[in-house]
């Protein structure tokens, strides 16, 4: 090894305990990398025979694992490198000091099952035309798991959130939020094949603002900024569709008959944000109604709920993804309502040892910016520290029929 270099072991050979898998490699990267040192992450030669390429000076400490074997924290600096050797016995110092048996809470997938649908049939058309010469166009303007994005890509689909380069013979795939009247018609005109994923939550909601405009009724749609399928909805009924995002612009609705309006709770917000929305509708209209009652959209309020209660049993909240997304702004929202301390993970190396002091219970959530396999990583990260036991927790609403 050179010097000013730490090699960090991924796998290192023991001469008590054999070879030693190093989970917690990438944090102690981590921690030399953000003091600046270049690191080398490599598989060890034995701890007491270190020579050739591995002639170095070691630092290691031994954890018990979940399934009653060993692992390591280590790292390696170049004899006569005092620096390098001083920064690497201090990473290794820092994160054994916060090894330990812990419990790993698991919120569920953020995405909801119309999602997956959709992600399904945008693969299942890349695998099925792609390779027949025809071009495939995936609809995703709002985000798609990593994993389908990273398939996608590999099969040789194009996301895009325009029709612009489709050409007759194209196969396009519509998203799990729907398009707008417009854009299915252009697909159509451009004589391109249609995948239609549509959530069935979504379409219903289409439909019925499609049903409101026919009848000559104001439809107001209960929503929150940034939603998807807002555009979807609203394109089926110009001219008749109010959307409130917030209590207060319920005051733009007008009608003399309140016979004439029916409200819409927009798929993909939560039933407690929207519930002060239809209050306030009520409180000018109180014989408003809902356009489709029994199509209600449970996924966003069951994850809320899923995330408030892994917070709620957690010392810390890891909440995996872009800072900077919507998404993950709201998913931590939702864990400090419960007033747990959140820290916002988008890359493994963002863990820190002074996170994990005087913690035994550790929440993690996924904001849909997550990158593919980062929940994976992080749990084998931590893995590395000591006997981690994992448990997934999911809030789910079932609908079921009323006995007549």
């Amino acid at each position: 090894m050179h010097r000013d270099e730490v090699v960090v072991p991924t796998q290192i050979g023991d001469a008590v305990h054999g070879m030693l898998t190093c989970h917690a490699a990438p944090l102690v990267a981590g921690s030399l990398r953000a003091k600046g040192r270049t690191t080398r992450l490599a598989e060890l030669p034995r701890s007491d025979d270190l020579s050739g390429d591995f002639d170095a000076k070691l630092f290691l400490v031994t954890c018990s694992q979940q399934d009653g074997t060993t692992a390591a924290i280590a790292a390696a600096a170049a004899p006569g490198d005092a620096l390098s050797a001083a920064a690497a016995r201090g990473a290794v110092e820092d994160w054994a000091a916060v090894s330990g048996t812990r419990t790993l809470l698991l919120a569920s997938s953020p995405w909801c099952n119309g999602a997956m649908h959709a992600a399904g049939a945008a693969r299942q058309a890349a695998s099925e035309y792609c390779g027949t010469g025809r071009k495939v166009f995936v609809l995703a303007p709002a985000a798609i798991p990593a994993e389908t994005a990273s398939a996608l890509d590999d099969l040789g689909a194009v996301i895009t959130d325009s029709l612009a380069p489709v050409d007759p013979g194209d196969v396009v795939v519509f998203p799990a939020h729907g398009v707008t009247a417009e854009m299915r018609a252009e697909a159509t005109r451009r004589g391109a094949t249609v995948v239609d994923a549509t959530c069935p939550l979504v379409a219903a909601a289409q439909t019925a603002a499609s049903r409101s405009a026919d009848r000559g009724q104001q439809l107001v749609l209960i929503s929150q900024p940034g939603q998807a399928s807002t555009a979807a909805i609203t394109s089926q009924a110009p001219r008749h569709v109010t959307v409130a995002d917030t209590a207060t612009k319920t005051a733009a609705v007008r009608a003399g008959d309140s016979r004439q309006i029916s409200y819409l709770m927009q798929p993909g917000i939560t039933l407690e944000a929207g519930a002060p929305i239809v209050a306030a509708l009520r409180s000018r209209y109180p014989t408003v109604r809902g356009a489709v009652p029994s199509e209600l959209c449970y996924a966003p309020s069951d994850r809320a709920g899923t995330i408030y209660s892994v917070a709620l049993g957690s010392e810390l909240m890891l909440v995996l993804g872009d800072p900077q997304s919507t998404d993950t702004k709201q998913v931590c929202g939702h864990a400090r309502d419960a007033k747990t301390h959140v820290q916002v993970i988008a890359e493994v190396a963002d863990l820190k040892p002074a996170m994990f002091a005087s913690v035994d219970t550790i929440g993690l959530a996924e904001s849909t910016s997550a990158g593919a396999g980062l929940a994976a990583q992080v749990i084998s990260a931590l893995s590395g520290l000591g006997r981690l036991s994992v448990a997934r927790r999911k809030l789910n609403t079932e609908k079921t029929p009323v006995p007549v």
